[in-house]
This record gives C-alpha cells, sequence and structure tokens, in this order.
C-alpha cells in the first residue's frame, strides 16, 4: 500500500518562490523522516490569500 502524504500549507501571500522552496523542502525532509516514505511521493500544496481574507475570531487579521 502506497501512503502519498499530502501537505496544505495556508499562509498570506507574499513570499518569494525561494521562501516557499525551501519551506517544502523542510516539510519534506520531516515527512520522510517520520513517516518513512520516500521523498517522491510527498506533495505540499501552497494555498495563498490576501491579509484582507483571514479572520480569527470574528475579528479581521
Amino acid at each position: 500500500m502506497i501512503i502519498m502524504p499530502i501537505i496544505s500549507v495556508q499562509m498570506y501571500s507574499g513570499r518569494t518562490q525561494r521562501e516557499k522552496d525551501r519551506l517544502a523542502e523542510a516539510i519534506t525532509e520531516d515527512v520522510v523522516k517520520i513517516l518513512k516514505v520516500s521523498k517522491e511521493e510527498v506533495i505540499i500544496l501552497f494555498t495563498e490569500a490576501s491579509h484582507g481574507n483571514w479572520y480569527s475570531s470574528g475579528i479581521h487579521l
């Protein structure tokens, strides 16, 4: 049975491609170590939203 981890990261827009690349690399390394899967099986999905779309406890962040 193949277990393909799919990691979803939601964050404010505005990060550079290099920052996202580095974060994806770091997440992938940890997933490989913890779940004992190959790095080719790990999928990272970044979803970015502008600051105007974030709320906590009903209050705009």
